[in-house]
């Protein structure tokens, strides 16, 4: 039987309990040791409220930064989140679960013959004897590291509720500390990490996000989190309908006026190509800046960021590339010969496909697409639809030049 299995929740959990507020900090409730880095204790008098953004300036406690900087604690994960790996040997299996691991090092630093850093597989069960194996598994902070041994002694709970902000890294929390949060419960309730960096895509839960982001504890604000005028949320409104309402009143206008083919201000083609190349540039650059807000973990800036660059291409498919498309009409299979009529159709086709892919994003970032839609993969998708994004404007280009400045 699995030593390892969680033990049921003690009535002292009804006493002390952390709350994931939405978007919010941890509400910590009850009697609680709490401790910084450096092992001091800290204040825990009544409820106290534990930064998880991780840009508060009185860290570990929260400040109300996160109102401005739009944070987001939404859990990204898609499907199970309990994804535990099974490392079997002669008398002992380890179980390891990659997407609750804090990387605190303990496993590697201290037995380093059974959890080899750099090798594959990176676990060997039979490095070492068994009863070594369930001790230093018994100090994994996370609860990422479990084990399963016929006839193994039960583990037993710590008695003291404690929470520790670790180095630049998540609240360790130990013994009868009770998680009310509807939406996700830790493998074993006397021993789990709870993101603090405000980067883990496995929120609240701690998935060693802070090392990628390099949070440090002794900053206020994080590399790469931006509080603008009037906060995260409302200025990324007004400057989403700013941009994406203005490109397309210009457009109209310019339509309306009969000005669409006037000269142009970019090289020889027209006004409205040289308008539509210009910005399909803007928003390829857009969406980069993006894709290095979510490597530094500022998921919410990164949400809105790249939700008017989409919106804002959308606009330029619906009104000038697909109108475009007129002139690269196909009457015979030998017009796909004429490199113009090629690249333009090539450029149309994965246009396509990358605006689809945009899009299906922005509406699961946003709440707004069904669960069972939800793409597991996402992490890819974006990769692969930024890339796309770039060969589109790469295209653009070899169109603006092959129609204008041949």
């Amino acid at each position: 039987m699995p030593s390892a299995t969680p033990m049921p929740a003690a009535a002292a959990t009804d006493r002390t309990a952390i709350e994931v507020t939405k978007n919010g900090p941890y509400c910590v409730r009850g009697p609680v040791r709490l401790r910084d880095s450096r092992g001091a204790d800290l204040p825990a008098v009544g409820s106290i409220a534990l930064c998880r953004c991780g840009n508060s300036a009185k860290k570990p406690f929260c400040d109300g930064t996160h109102k401005k900087t739009g944070f987001d604690g939404a859990n990204l994960t898609v499907g199970p989140v309990d994804a535990a790996q099974a490392y079997r040997g002669k008398r002992i299996t380890i179980h390891d679960d990659r997407g609750i691991c804090s990387h605190s090092g303990v496993c590697t630093d201290n037995l380093s013959a059974v959890f080899r850093l750099g090798q594959e597989p990176w676990i060997d069960a039979d490095g070492a004897d068994a009863e070594a194996v369930m001790a230093l598994v018994q100090r994994c902070p996370s609860g990422a590291l479990s084990y399963s041994m016929e006839g193994a002694p039960t583990i037993g709970a710590p008695n003291e509720c404690l929470i520790t902000a670790s180095k630049n890294g998540p609240y360790c929390v130990s013994g009868p500390v009770a998680l009310a949060e509807d939406r996700a419960q830790p493998r074993f309730p006397e021993r789990y990490a709870l993101c603090r960096c405000g980067a883990s895509k496995n929120k609240p839960f701690c998935d060693g996000t802070h090392w990628a982001v390099g949070f440090d504890e002794s900053r206020g604000l994080q590399a790469g989190a931006f509080v603008p005028p009037g906060g995260l949320q409302r200025f990324s409104l007004v400057c989403g309908l700013l941009v994406v309402a203005g490109a397309a009143a210009a457009i109209v206008a310019i339509e309306a006026t009969g000005k669409w083919t006037a000269k142009g201000f970019l090289f020889s083609g027209a006004l409205v190509p040289d308008l539509n190349l210009a910005l399909e540039l803007l928003l390829v650059a857009g969406l980069t800046f993006g894709a290095w807000l979510a490597k530094r973990g500022n998921i919410a800036a990164h949400r809105y960021n790249q939700t008017v660059w989409v919106l804002l291409n959308t606009v330029l498919v619906a009104l000038i590339m697909a109108r475009g498309m007129e002139n690269a009409a196909v009457e015979a299979a030998s017009d796909l010969a004429k490199a113009h009529i090629l690249v333009s159709w090539v450029h149309a086709l994965l246009g396509g496909a990358t605006v689809a892919a945009g899009l299906w994003l922005v509406l699961q970032f946003n709440g707004l697409l069904p669960k069972p839609l939800h793409v597991r993969g996402w992490r890819t998708l974006m990769r692969l639809t930024l890339a796309g994004y770039w060969l589109v404007a790469l295209f653009g280009l070899a169109i603006h030049y092959l129609w204008f400045m041949r």
